[in-house]
């Protein structure tokens, strides 16, 4: 799979939270403190391969960084989630570093927006 390429959509955030920008801060920090668990889980569900156990947890990281409107993230989850359906060669190990690296650029960038 390719880098993921940075894109956020303010507007969806924005819809979201009503223009709340201190919301927008709390639900941030919120998703923050669990990004790491989420990370540990999904790594260990990888070592595993837990794939019912993957899905589940993808699914609800999809919804998270959908909240945010990080885009291409959401879609890159989407597409691990087909090939936990079909591909028993893929490794997630990797695909999951990828995957959190540019979650955490677009946290990153989340921030600046929000903090201007």
């Amino acid at each position: 799979m390719s880098e993921i390429e940075l894109k956020i959509e303010i507007k969806a955030l924005n819809e979201r939270t009503a223009n709340d920008i201190g919301l927008q801060r709390d639900l941030l920090e919120c998703f923050e403190k669990n990004l790491g668990e989420v990370r540990n889980s999904l790594t260990t569900y990888a070592l595993e391969d837990n794939r019912n156990a993957m899905k589940s947890e993808l699914h609800k990281l999809k919804g998270s960084v959908g909240i945010f409107g990080f885009v291409n993230v959401s879609e890159h989850i989407s597409c691990i989630e087909k090939m936990l359906e079909s591909d028993t060669d893929a490794d997630f190990s990797a695909m999951f570093s990828d995957l959190f690296s540019a979650i955490e650029k677009h946290i990153v960038e989340l921030k600046c927006i929000i903090n201007k």
